[in-house]
């Protein structure tokens, strides 16, 4: 394929919004509001974006992007739009599904008249789309177009048919239909996805899919019961979770994966050649760490 894919946040105050949707749309506020940005089809931020890259250090455009070439008030190098924190993406080498890890608001709780409580979400992709940000969270719970002058509530956002009326808005109004997230969680225990609650906070990030070679010449490689299976982890929570997908890439398992190890802040996750995963971690504080470390994780037999 030889695409770059790039993720981008939203680059939106989140501090003056109550942990809900950041939508101010007073004069000279347009930094408080995601309206110009994720939801804006003609602006790269909160997004990831898709290139080509050519040898003379230009890009083209891929075919499949969310918005051809010319399209009125949009950006062709948009691939995904309404992202909060795309903080780790990976590319599943077989099928070219974009999978990536979320991290969303602060709000604790739902609040009438304004929305969901925060969720992060681990998302895939088949295609182009609208993933929801900052009119929707999870699997697409509306937010209200909360008027922030007024400090008055209107009519909850519509997934089939979102608008970004914003004055801030640079692109085109309507926008693609909202697709909801793959895996979504709140600091509350999930109920849909159980094995996330080992934890508090929320950090989601996305990592490999696995298949497995028997003709790689590995004794540690994973075995085959990992075949097909997408790795996602979690920087607060201190998990990895293996996701084996059915043959649809519909979620036909979710369980912890080295239950027995005790991961610092996983920080990024690879698959080796070796058939072996790669784990940086970040340690346990916040900074002048002494326990940073590259982990390989091994398959022994047992």
């Amino acid at each position: 394929m030889g695409n770059l894919y790039v993720s981008v946040g939203d680059n939106t105050n989140p501090f003056a919004s109550d942990g809900f949707a950041p939508i101010d749309e007073i004069a000279n506020r347009s930094p408080w509001d995601a309206q110009k940005s994720a939801a804006n089809p003609n602006d790269l931020r909160g997004k990831i974006n898709r290139i080509h890259p050519e040898p003379d250090g230009s890009y083209t455009i891929p075919e499949g992007n969310l918005f051809p070439p010319g399209t009125p008030g949009t950006r062709p190098e948009i691939y995904v739009m309404g992202n909060r924190n795309p903080f780790r993406i990976s590319i599943d080498q077989r099928t070219g599904y974009l999978y990536w890890g979320e991290v969303g608001p602060d709000a604790g709780w739902p609040k009438d008249g304004r929305g969901p409580a925060g969720y992060d979400e681990v998302n895939q992709a088949r295609e182009a789309g609208f993933f929801g940000w900052p009119y929707f969270i999870g699997n697409n719970k509306p937010y209200n177009d909360f008027d922030f002058a007024g400090k008055e509530s209107g009519e909850r956002f519509v997934a089939a048919k979102p608008v970004n009326d914003s004055p801030n808005n640079t692109g085109r109004h309507d926008l693609p239909p909202a697709q909801g997230a793959f895996i979504y969680y709140a600091h509350f225990p999930s109920t849909q996805f159980p094995v996330v609650n080992k934890g508090g906070g929320r950090t989601a990030m996305a990592g490999p899919v696995y298949y497995f070679d028997p003709e790689l010449k590995s004794d540690r490689k994973l075995p085959e019961s990992f075949d097909h299976t997408l790795f996602i982890y979690e920087w607060s929570r201190n998990w990895i979770i293996a996701i084996k997908l059915d043959e649809n890439n519909k979620i036909e398992k979710m369980e912890p994966f080295a239950a027995g190890l005790t991961f610092k802040r996983p920080m990024d996750i690879e698959m080796g050649p070796d058939g072996c995963l790669y784990v940086i971690e970040f340690g346990t504080a916040w900074g002048n760490n002494k326990d940073t470390q590259l982990v390989r994780i091994e398959y022994t037999g047992k």
